[in-house]
């Protein structure tokens, strides 16, 4: 079925980007012949529609990808009769959601200064979109706080609201969620760092965000641990006595 013809609310919804169609069915024909697969891709596409019925108007936001990209992938786990396990379509995500750090690693070394000071404005200027939108797009992604310790060069910031982890709880797929939020611990190690991430808005109050270069002491202080789901988590590790 042509994007063009779902039965989707533009005024309200946007469509998944070119990369998550690409993502989703090559997912299909890994476990499918062609002809399964393309029946099985119409079948996600009817899903994804179904999913914006109810689903909050988020498609005038600016980075469209990162909520409806989203929904795509729950909607192939939804439909797709053999499914893969998600630890191994994890690289596959991370491909379609933030493939472009592949490129950026390359360039960007967060254990540089000057790198590291790029970035935070990066981020800074993302946070202040996110904050901007909030107020059109109540249902979108909320900011908690942001700070740079310019000194240690340490990014903190967090959200306490996460469309995604709104859909994962709604759709009764907290399990699948975990794939998605993943790929910003894969990101970050491209560009020669560590997200030292407690808790997400599906296990706590807030997703909290703490990046330093992969070679700063707090990037050694932390243990990173997968929970039930498959989330992958920092912990702590205890002082030695």
């Amino acid at each position: 079925m042509r994007e063009v013809d779902l039965p989707i609310d533009r005024s309200k919804h946007a469509i998944y980007t070119k990369n998550a169609k690409k993502c989703v069915q090559k997912l299909l024909r890994r476990t499918c012949d062609a002809q399964t697969a393309s029946a099985l891709w119409e079948k996600i596409q009817l899903q994804y529609a179904k999913y914006l019925e109810d689903a909050p108007a988020l498609g005038g936001v600016k980075i469209t990808a990162s909520i409806y990209d989203s929904i795509l992938i729950f909607a192939w786990y939804a439909v797709a009769p053999d499914k893969l396990p998600l630890e191994d379509i994890q690289q596959d995500v991370f491909d379609c959601f933030m493939g472009g750090f592949n490129a950026l690693g390359k360039v960007f070394n967060l254990n540089r200064k000057p790198d590291n000071r790029l970035a935070n404005r990066i981020f800074m200027r993302a946070n202040d979109m996110r904050v901007k939108e909030i107020e059109r797009f109540p249902a979108s992604f909320r900011m908690g706080f942001y700070d740079y310790d310019s000194a240690e060069g340490i990014v903190r910031y967090s959200f306490t609201q996460c469309p995604n982890a709104e859909f994962a709880r709604r759709h009764h797929m907290e399990r699948v969620l975990p794939v998605m939020c993943n790929c910003d611990h894969l990101a970050m190690r491209k560009l020669h760092a560590v997200l030292i991430r407690e808790g997400t808005c599906l296990t706590s109050n807030c997703c909290d965000y703490c990046i330093v270069g992969d070679r700063h002491p707090l990037a050694g202080a932390y243990d990173l641990v997968r929970d039930e789901n498959g989330l992958l988590l920092s912990v702590k590790k205890e002082a030695k006595p």
